[in-house]
């Protein structure tokens, strides 16, 4: 299966086409290219729009927040009043957000993922004031806490750090009187000084300040346990490889491919290179100078190692990104015992990526960018690619690597990978109804 490019129905598409598809249209819409000083000021000012009671509990410091819970520009979180969620997810969605997972049954988090941002944009939406895994403040009748008190549960309760309090407040949370909170014994501030927040929270629940929902526990607990199961069946992470001749630009595109915060990226290559290598084994065999026969069993059982760590991570949410690709050895039309061998034995960490840049074009020019291999050798080369990916109908895209410029096609690549992490970690995408109502 093969994704076009471009909207002409020529055989090679090339990235310069890509302004004219409808999926560039679509990100360019909904993610602007130019990141504004403050982008959640615009989304606070749509909130109260649509939810004029609503109370921003924390977020960038221009936004004059009640606390400041939050590193400036990561995220806000919204307080919306009874009655006008549905509101705020609508506008919210309008504005390119997605919902995503978060175990919490007194939130639903919103996030959208901005081109040009190193950060993607995050809402958290409280329908209650709660804290941690879900415990409430014991004296608060319904209203706010007090600006310390937040910073402090905050602080202890969501495990966001002891020093944090006191880089905001200038001090420990004893040196002030805190309203609802009493006063911290010797136990409490050995506690606080060690930093351990697990065990401050237990003080604090000691001391009556806050009580646990146990009921929003336990349902925290089932979510994040079902999620984890989903996450490791591979349905969050992915695994794209580029294929391409020598000289075609594999290592520039891949090693650049940057998305926005809290995408978690990792670059594997699987080529030939001592630096490279994951077994003490090959290392030791390339050192020495071993034969070459010796070296290309030891080299396959190297790739293999390599492929097994990208597709562990991979269940473990991350987009994994191999520089040349596990199945670029095979020769599908290849019948003779020799190479149904190879084929054989290259198999064994071929299976399927999840999607594949084919870097191609122009052979001749490609060849003057290295010289390295003849001319003949890369036709051959990218004719047998073609081939497989035919064969083995992997979903891919095709650029023409001669008719546009690098930041081009790392500009398109960045755009597909970004759009197909978000078709995979939207809760609002997810195919399976039952899971969908459960982890939202």
């Amino acid at each position: 299966m093969r994704k076009d490019v471009a909207v002409s129905s020529q055989e090679t598409n090339t990235v310069g086409g890509m302004g004219e598809t409808e999926m560039v249209k679509d990100l360019a819409s909904v993610h602007p290219l130019v990141a504004t000083p403050n982008p959640y000021e615009p989304i606070w000012d749509g909130i109260k729009r649509v939810s004029p009671g609503a109370i921003l509990l924390r977020g960038p410091a221009c936004l004059n927040p009640i606390w400041l819970g939050s590193e400036n520009g990561s995220d806000i979180d919204v307080l919306a009043e009874e009655g006008r969620i549905a509101a705020v997810r609508t506008f919210l969605r309008g504005q390119g957000f997605h919902r995503v997972f978060k175990p919490h049954t007194y939130l639903e988090r919103y996030r959208r993922w901005v081109r040009g941002d190193t950060q993607a944009h995050t809402v958290d939406l409280f329908k209650t004031v709660e804290w941690g895994l879900g415990y409430r403040q014991t004296k608060a009748k319904g209203e706010l806490p007090d600006e310390r008190v937040a910073s402090l549960l905050h602080a202890v309760v969501d495990g966001k750090g002891t020093a944090r309090f006191e880089r905001e407040h200038h001090g420990p949370p004893w040196e002030l009187p805190m309203p609802g909170i009493g006063r911290f014994g010797l136990v409490g501030k050995a506690l606080w000084r060690i930093g351990l927040t697990s065990l401050l929270t237990g003080y604090l629940i000691l001391m009556g300040v806050i009580r646990p929902n146990l009921a929003a526990i336990f349902r925290y607990l089932l979510r994040r346990m079902a999620y984890s199961i989903w996450r490791l069946s591979g349905r969050v992470g992915m695994e794209i490889a580029f294929l391409g001749v020598d000289g075609a630009g594999k290592t520039s595109v891949a090693s650049s491919l940057r998305l926005p915060a809290p995408a978690k990226v990792i670059y594997i290559y699987l080529g030939m290179g001592l630096h490279d290598y994951r077994t003490a084994p090959m290392r030791f065999i390339v050192r020495h100078n071993f034969p070459r026969w010796f070296r290309k069993i030891f080299f396959r059982f190297d790739v293999l190692v390599r492929r097994l760590e990208g597709w562990f991570y991979s269940h473990l949410g991350y987009i994994v990104i191999y520089d040349r690709h596990p199945s670029e050895r095979l020769d599908p039309l290849n019948w003779s015992p020799s190479g149904l061998a190879r084929n054989l034995v290259d198999g064994i960490f071929a299976w399927r990526v999840d999607w594949t840049f084919w870097l191609t074009g122009d052979h001749q020019r490609i060849y003057l960018r290295k010289r390295e291999f003849p001319l003949s050798d890369l036709e051959i080369t990218d004719d047998r690619y073609s081939n497989i990916l035919k064969h083995y109908d992997l979903p891919h895209d095709k650029i023409d690597v001669t008719r546009t410029d690098l930041q081009e096609v790392i500009t398109f690549a960045t755009a597909r990978v970004l759009e197909m992490h978000k078709e995979r970690v939207s809760l609002d995408r997810l195919a399976n109804r039952f899971l969908r109502a459960f982890l939202q």
